[in-house]
C-alpha cells in the first residue's frame, strides 16, 4: 500500500463540560470503528494523527487521517463506517484528497508503543508492563481508551510518532492502521 490519497475524520467533541464528551474518548471511539473497517480490508489503511509531533507530550488531537493508495479504497471505507452511529454523530468526513505528486518530504512514522497485559508477563514480579507505562507516561506519548473485540478488556493503545527520512518503504499497516517495529513505514506529513 503506498499513502497517495487521505481523508480527515474530524472529532466534534467540547472540553467535557455539560453534556459533552471530551474529544479523546470520541477519538478512541471513532478509532474503533476504523479498526474495524481495517480488519474487513487489512493492509489497506494507514492512520495518522497530524496534532501529533515526535519528541513532544501530545494528546491523540481532534483529527483521524487516513491513507489508502486509491480513491475506491477510501470510497470503500466511508461506506463501511459512515452510517455507524460514532462516526456519523461526532465527526465530520472530510472530502478525499491526493498527497502531492511531487511531495517528498518530511515524513512521518506513527508506531504503536507495545505494553504488554498482566497475563504476558513471562514470570511473578516481572515489572516489564510497569516500565513500558512508565516510560509512555515519561514521553507524553498520545493514547486511544479502547475495548478488544475478543476479550472484552479495556486498554490503552500508545502510538509513537518518529521522524522518517523517506516514504519510499511499502506501508504494511496493522489492524489500527499503524506501523509496528518489525514492519516500519511512514506517511506523509501534510
Amino acid at each position: 500500500m503506498k499513502p497517495v490519497v487521505y481523508v480527515d475524520l474530524e472529532v466534534l467533541a467540547g472540553d467535557g463540560g455539560g453534556e459533552s464528551m471530551p474529544a479523546s474518548i470520541l477519538a478512541g471511539a471513532a478509532l474503533d470503528v476504523l479498526h474495524g473497517a481495517f480488519r474487513q480490508r487489512p493492509g489497506r489503511y494507514a492512520l495518522a494523527l497530524p496534532d501529533v509531533a515526535p519528541d513532544r507530550a501530545n494528546a491523540p488531537g481532534r483529527i483521524l487521517r487516513v491513507f489508502a493508495s486509491s480513491r475506491d479504497d477510501l470510497d470503500a471505507l466511508i461506506a463501511a463506517i459512515g452510517g455507524h452511529p460514532v462516526i456519523r454523530d461526532y465527526t465530520r468526513i472530510g472530502y478525499p484528497r491526493p498527497v502531492p505528486g511531487a511531495f517528498s518530504g518530511p515524513w512521518i512514522e506513527y508506531r504503536r508503543y507495545r505494553i504488554p497485559s498482566q497475563k504476558a508477563l513471562r514470570k511473578p514480579g516481572d515489572t516489564l508492563r510497569e516500565r513500558r507505562m512508565q516510560a509512555a507516561r515519561e514521553q507524553g506519548l498520545p493514547f486511544f481508551q479502547t475495548r478488544s473485540r475478543s476479550n472484552g478488556q479495556a486498554f490503552m493503545l500508545y502510538v509513537r510518532a518518529l521522524d522518517a527520512a523517506t516514504g519510499d518503504a511499502e506501508c504494511q499497516p496493522d489492524s489500527y492502521g499503524l506501523s509496528v517495529s518489525s514492519r516500519p513505514f511512514a506517511v506523509p506529513r501534510l
